[in-house]
């Protein structure tokens, strides 16, 4: 990880313009948690969005009760994280937002999380967006990401597990982690939505490396939190987590590498990640998933994408 030492400016102009959007599928309290915490900012300058994916009405309408003045996107159905996401980021663009702030509905944020992200990109031109470091919420002493690393073929999460250490402004190793970025709206006006096609799952990492084609630059903000309490919505090692995870990263390399590189990513999807499940599915006594996996490794091989059908998958 490379530092970068930049140095604010005391005469600062007036705060840019932000639009945080948080995606909700079917989570009352959780996202009742956030919005409190997008609330608490001490960020004058941002204006909160809630998107709804949620197919459940009593969750939107005691959200609604709860925060009667809170702005709502309504999709008709799930349309998954990418999807969802786009049509809060075009609201944003729309009402000229400088930034756009995308947070998962499990997540809590310090006070002033926001404030030293802006400050972190202005001051480093060519950045397309930030992220502050990633903590476990149950264990906040804790890094659960600092952005991604490339680790045999596969981005994970970079310095999980290791003492949340407060080092200033980083470059991740590789990409950043989707439950928490600041993006910079001209970026992403730049580099596009994210990819639709892949439904749930990898869309930041498709993003991150397209913006780094283009000669962006990603930041991963050390000095300040934000507490995950990861998995929520999917579940870990769920049906949906697994599938999406196996055939995504596929589809990502396909789309974004030369042969060679995406072969390398292929085998060792096969040879490294596949015992990796079996292991772990082994262990809590769940081996009979790993066809949801397996079922992903074949579309991503056979390039299916879109939202998938699982209840049919054999």
């Amino acid at each position: 990880m490379t530092e970068l030492i930049f140095q604010p400016s005391d005469n600062h102009p007036p705060n840019p313009s932000v639009c945080t959007l948080i995606l909700n599928y079917n989570n009352y309290s959780d996202t009742i948690e956030t919005i409190e915490s997008v609330f608490s900012l001490d960020y004058d300058s941002n204006t909160l969005i809630l998107v709804e994916n949620s197919t459940d009405e009593q969750v939107i309408k005691k959200i609604q009760s709860q925060f009667p003045d809170l702005e709502i996107i309504r999709n008709s159905e799930n349309l998954g994280y990418a999807k969802g996401n786009n049509a809060g980021i075009q609201a944003a663009i729309a009402r000229g937002a400088e930034y756009i702030f995308i947070l998962n509905n499990d997540v809590i944020l310090e006070k002033d999380v926001l404030a030293t992200c802006i400050d972190a990109i202005e001051s480093s031109p060519g950045c397309a967006a930030c992220q502050p470091v990633i903590s476990f919420y149950n264990d906040r002493k804790k890094i659960w990401s600092a952005g991604t690393q490339l680790f045999f073929g596969y981005p994970r999460l970079f310095l999980k597990g290791e003492p949340i250490r407060r080092m200033g402004v980083q470059t991740p190793p590789f990409g950043l982690v989707g439950c928490a970025i600041l993006f910079k709206t001209s970026a992403m006006q730049e580099v596009g939505l994210f990819d639709e096609s892949l439904f749930l799952m990898h869309e930041e990492t498709d993003w991150c490396i397209r913006a780094q084609h283009r000669n962006f630059s990603l930041l991963v903000v050390t000095d300040v939190v934000a507490y995950h309490k990861i998995s929520t919505t999917l579940g870990l090692f769920g049906r949906d987590y697994l599938y999406y995870v196996g055939r995504n990263w596929l589809l990502v390399g396909r789309k974004n590498y030369r042969d060679l590189k995406y072969w390398y990513i292929l085998v060792t999807e096969i040879t490294l990640r596949f015992p990796y499940y079996i292991c772990h599915l082994a262990r809590r006594g769940q081996i009979g998933r790993i066809k949801y996996y397996l079922q992903g490794i074949a579309d991503g091989i056979r390039g299916v994408s879109g939202k998938a059908d699982l209840k049919k998958t054999p």
